[in-house]
């Protein structure tokens, strides 16, 4: 019995440093590498946009999710995956070009004529339209497709953005100061005094 409970928590303990070694590696890239999506076996580690609520609540603005690979055959309606698209943008001489995006939507429904996917995020009103590289209305194949969402790890993006404000880094480096002083103020005052002669 102890020995089965020695394994348990060696195993809790490996998968905790492992989650928690692998969660700060992704905060670090994120910090510099923020537009970065990780590759580990197969899965993609990626954040939601902040600016975005298109599939709340299944996934909130902010939110870390994990994706992996998927094959043509096994998609089916109501999945909901990460897919390639275009927008409208801005290059650095400020013209408008059609940029490529990343999108995590739900697909409603695969047209049985095309074999198109017909996706919409669970917040929105419409239908996703999806655009070629030249901004022209173009369907959506598994080509496009760049894996289905797994599960979600919320708050820890929202809390990456956070870092990148210098204003915020400063103001949490300030609070982590004022606490260290204040734990070391009352550990003084507990160490008792060693009177002369005892």
């Amino acid at each position: 019995m102890k020995n089965k409970k020695s394994i348990y928590n060696k195993i809790k303990t490996v998968l905790f440093y492992t989650v928690t070694l692998f969660l700060l590696a992704y905060v670090a890239i994120s910090l510099f590498i923020p537009e970065k999506v990780i590759n580990v076996f197969g899965f993609q580690v990626t954040t939601i946009s902040n600016l975005t609520e298109s599939m709340r609540p299944t996934i909130e603005p902010g939110d870390i999710i994990l994706l992996k690979r998927i094959s043509e055959d096994d998609i089916k309606e109501n999945d909901v995956i990460s897919f390639y698209n275009y927008a409208r943008g801005r290059n650095q001489d400020n013209e408008e070009v059609w940029v490529k995006i990343r999108i995590v939507h739900r697909l409603i429904e695969i047209d049985d004529e095309t074999g198109a996917y017909i996706t919409q995020g669970d917040n929105n009103a419409s239908i996703d339209v999806i655009n070629d590289e030249n901004g022209n209305p173009t369907d959506l194949t598994y080509d496009q497709v760049i894996g289905a969402y797994v599960f979600r790890l919320p708050f820890v993006g929202t809390i990456v953005s956070g870092l990148r404000n210098p204003i915020l880094v400063g103001l949490l480096i300030v609070n982590i100061g004022i606490i260290v002083l204040i734990v070391k103020l009352v550990k003084k005052k507990d160490v008792p005094e060693v009177k002369e002669g005892e």
